[in-house]
């Protein structure tokens, strides 16, 4: 067999990961008296790639130094990609600027450029993103002119940092100038900008797009972004029917860039995402009425799509913007116990718990002298959950397991409404669920983390209840946890000092004393 065919069985193996199959060949073409030469180390650099083994990858760099044989820009290309998919950014500017400053003949190409421009993004150092471009388009020898992958890079580097937006989409107006096609990661790219700056309204555009182009179909991050530009568009209520930082000449520009979008609606059986029928969302009712109507649709046409991912940031619609109602509701029809309450004997938390107790005075006059309260004194939503939050969607038949993010949105949302009872029941739900294989196989960190921010939450519950006792038990009983006063425990200082509670006060001080003070950008 020729060195041609051995070359070119190794790089079959190597794309298909087969490391037997190209050391079997390595060897037997070694053994017909043909030495590896640059093309065959590329191969083998290919399958360590593939296999993420950036170990392999640097032996075979010392082998090619060892042999003499010079690195090409394919070796280096395999070498970034590597150091980017594995987060070792440091070195891969030392082999791009290696690269640089020393080759003579292999001057970094489009290819080790868009690397280099995308690792820049992937540290939010766009400016340095931007550098490199104005590098490689005035170099006085050999300078390159963009490409697509070069123009994304742009892209996805300005997207990453807010003040930059608008020169990523002044690149996608140059992309489009010089006659690049629009394709569906730049509209991804696009739709995530859209989500950092809540603009619901180049959200739906670029949504629609995916569409239009019969290649081009919506993912899980499509709908995760639209999501997203909600929730940010509804927490800025000055945002919600005001004009698009997009009204401009650039956003007209950008308007006709994209594809256009208003023949799709002339087909009443189109297959596109049940959008209000306004330019602009006007008022918080109408951005959370389209909201649920895009997850029914998703429900109704597109289940497979439904992720927690998508779920996570569609419920943070309502919890960030501390929409009891929507969010109680949305909860229940969107989520399920990761748990089996026949097993564990905890009730799903979506729905109230709470039992009717005897009518008994009530310490709080305005409450009326025979409110139902429980065995603390406080009030119970005694109305079933149809009647206080509505009765759920029956076509919502497809729901994530509840996760740790979701339970922390809960335990965050029952916080910000101080709804205890709510509170309680995710609280309780969630203990159970520290059994599942899902919460055991997270790393010490992780549990570690969101175990202390879920205590956190209900002790501020509890405080803000009043149920002092309760919160001051479940500081004492985690005191594995690094409480902080100044950062973990100031609100219910400042509650019991309200309270008059002296001796909770003093408990507190005794209990933080080592640490008052200290760590306060401490990340948890």
């Amino acid at each position: 067999m020729s060195r041609y065919l051995y070359d070119s069985f190794i790089g079959g193996y190597a794309e298909t990961k087969n490391k037997d199959m190209v050391e079997k060949l390595v060897n037997e073409m070694q053994t017909e008296g043909f030495e590896p030469r640059e093309h065959t180390y590329t191969q083998i650099l290919k399958l360590h790639y593939h296999l993420r083994d950036f170990k392999a990858m640097a032996n075979v760099v010392d082998t090619l130094s060892q042999k003499g044989l010079e690195m090409n820009l394919d070796h280096y290309s395999l070498l970034m990609r590597m150091c980017f998919k594995t987060r070792r950014l440091r070195e891969l500017f030392q082999i791009f600027d290696l690269l640089k400053f020393r080759a003579t003949t292999n001057l970094p190409d489009e290819r080790i450029y868009s690397i280099a421009i995308g690792a820049c993004g992937a540290m939010k150092d766009t400016e340095r993103a931007l550098d490199l471009y104005k590098e490689m388009t005035t170099r006085p020898l050999n300078p390159l002119e963009p490409n697509p992958i070069i123009m994304n890079a742009l892209i996805y580097a300005c997207s990453t940092r807010r003040e930059y937006h608008r020169q990523a989409w002044q690149y996608l107006l140059e992309a489009r100038d010089r006659g690049y096609p629009l394709t569906q990661f730049t509209i991804e790219l696009m739709l995530n900008i859209c989500a950092v700056a809540g603009d619901v309204a180049y959200a739906r555009l670029l949504l629609l797009q995916l569409y239009i182009e019969p290649s081009f179909r919506p993912c899980p991050h499509s709908f995760q972004c639209l999501f997203r530009a909600y929730s940010i568009c509804l927490r800025r209520r000055s945002s919600l029917g005001a004009k698009s930082a997009l009204d401009s000449d650039l956003g007209m520009a950008v308007q006709k860039a994209l594809i256009p979008v208003d023949d799709i609606f002339n087909h009443t059986d189109a297959d596109v995402p049940p959008f209000l029928p306004v330019s602009r969302i006007a008022n918080v009712d109408q951005l959370l009425a389209e909201a649920h109507a895009v997850m029914r649709y998703l429900q109704d046409s597109h289940p497979e799509l439904i992720t927690d991912f998508v779920v996570n940031t569609y419920l943070s619609i309502a919890s960030n913007n501390h929409q009891n109602r929507e969010y109680r509701l949305w909860f229940a029809e969107s989520t399920t116990p990761a748990i089996d309450p026949e097993v564990s004997k905890v009730p799903d938390c979506a729905y109230d718990t709470n039992v009717q107790g005897p009518p008994l005075p009530h310490r709080n006059a305005t409450a009326g002298p025979t409110a139902a309260v429980d065995a603390d004194g406080l009030i119970m939503h005694t109305a079933p959950f149809d009647v206080r939050f509505g009765k759920p969607d029956p076509a919502f038949t497809v729901k994530v397991l509840r996760n740790r993010y979701i339970y922390q949105s809960a335990l965050e949302l029952a916080f910000r409404t101080k709804d205890l009872y709510f509170g309680n029941a995710v609280y309780a739900e969630r203990q159970a669920w520290k059994q599942t294989k899902e919460y055991l196989t997270l790393s010490d960190e992780d549990r570690h983390k969101f175990d202390f921010r879920a205590v956190q939450f209900m002790v501020d519950i509890y405080a803000r209840a009043q149920l002092l006792d309760k919160a001051w038990a479940l500081v004492s009983d985690h005191s594995e946890f690094p409480w902080i006063f100044d950062k973990h425990l100031l609100r219910f200082h400042t509650l019991a000092k309200q309270a008059g509670r002296s001796d909770i006060i003093d408990k507190l001080v005794a209990f933080t004393s080592g640490s008052r003070y200290s760590n306060l950008d401490e990340d948890l």
